[in-house]
């Protein structure tokens, strides 16, 4: 999907925080449900979906040199209200960058004690200001008690849908339990490879009807279509993908053109070099990778959306989806992946709400979005 749909002097009707009507601006501004509507002038900029980061951690301990064990330990003794305010702070960053919708993962947290605090947190942020996806993403130290007693907790108390393996930690058996377990309870699957995957990861990933694979990408043509035809979103970490561009550039048009949806997402990690900024982003996705401009904004949007399973909620201006949108400072949408380093957003809104407003705009008018 690389279609924008462009609506040239279009503007959004937007009702109780949902999209009720899109159109040219002067179909729109005639409807009867546009009379007493405010009004935001978006004339000479681009309205957009909002950013989706399918990919991120909101809960990490402070940075430092310390090995991975040393951060779980760290994790460990940080409070919740800590935890919680860093967390926000970090998320009012996301939002400030245009971004309204995050996968937020549970890193650092290899029991389950430290998990349920990282899910905690996220439950208790969700829509402050952001949409968080929670992604229950649990280590492989005792398997048993994860599929007997975990994955129901989990479920049962509405902390996370999804459930991402780390395909390195488990033994293929093991992997192949936990997955079908929690597919019977119904969460949605994901995986993660720390390198690209192979054959054997990619065949599971297929059968086991995963939502999405987290890693860098691979050569494995094969399974491009196939994939794709399952709805398995291929998740590029932004670290991964431009740190080999020249390599990278290459195979992930060749996967695009075989039909391979990808999404872009920061990956951010408290520990690495890393950015929120998703209009960056989307100028690496451009400069580097060599995506059109198009692909590079569906691949941070709609694409995005469709990793976390939330295609019906966000990722794209359509009557009956959250008005989740963007006010960017560019006169065309193409403008946005040439200026590496800006963040263009004005106004961010999740379901209709500004969560992040730029200073000096001039204030909002009555009657409908134009």
């Amino acid at each position: 999907m690389a279609d924008l749909s462009i609506i040239p002097n279009g503007a959004v009707l937007i009702r109780n925080g949902i999209v009720d009507e899109i159109g040219p601006a002067r179909r729109v501004e005639n409807l009867a449900g546009a009379r007493d509507a405010r009004e935001i002038d978006a004339a000479g900029r681009v309205v957009m979906p909002a950013f989706v980061d399918a990919d991120m951690a909101l809960v990490r301990p402070a940075s430092t040199d310390n090995s991975p064990m040393d951060e779980c330990r760290a994790l460990r003794l940080m409070s919740r209200r800590k935890a919680e305010a860093r967390a926000a702070a970090l998320a009012a960053e996301w939002a400030r960058y245009g971004c309204a919708t995050v996968g937020a993962y549970t890193p650092c947290a290899t029991d389950m004690k430290n998990i349920g605090k990282v899910l905690g947190v996220y439950r208790a942020l969700k829509f402050r200001p952001l949409r968080i996806r929670p992604i229950f993403s649990p280590g492989a130290e005792d398997p048993d008690a994860l599929t007997s007693r975990w994955l129901p907790s989990v479920l049962r108390n509405k902390q996370a849908a999804i459930l991402e393996l780390r395909v390195e930690e488990f033994p293929e058996p093991v992997l192949r339990h936990v997955a079908n377990t929690a597919a019977e309870l119904g969460y949605a699957i994901r995986l993660r490879s720390a390198a690209s995957p192979d054959p054997a990861a990619l065949q599971f990933a297929l059968s086991a009807g995963a939502i999405a694979i987290v890693g860098p990408n691979d050569r494995q043509r094969a399974f491009i279509s196939p994939l794709a035809d399952a709805g398995c979103v291929r998740v590029i970490p932004a670290a991964e993908a431009f740190d080999n561009s020249a390599n990278a550039a290459a195979d992930m048009r060749k996967a695009i053109g075989e039909g391979a949806a990808i999404a872009i997402a920061s990956s951010h990690r408290a520990r690495e070099a890393s950015s929120f900024n998703m209009q960056f982003l989307l100028h690496l996705a451009v400069d580097r990778l060599g995506l059109t401009p198009e692909e590079a904004i569906v691949a941070t949007t709609w694409n995005a959306a469709c990793a976390l399973r939330l295609s019906h909620v966000t990722g794209s201006i359509e009557p009956g989806r959250s008005a989740d949108l963007l006010l960017m400072e560019v006169p065309d949408y193409r403008d946005l992946a040439q200026r590496a380093g800006h963040h263009d957003a004005s106004l961010v809104m999740l379901a209709g709400n500004a969560i992040f407003e730029a200073s000096g705009k001039p204030p909002a008018r009555r009657n409908a979005w134009d």
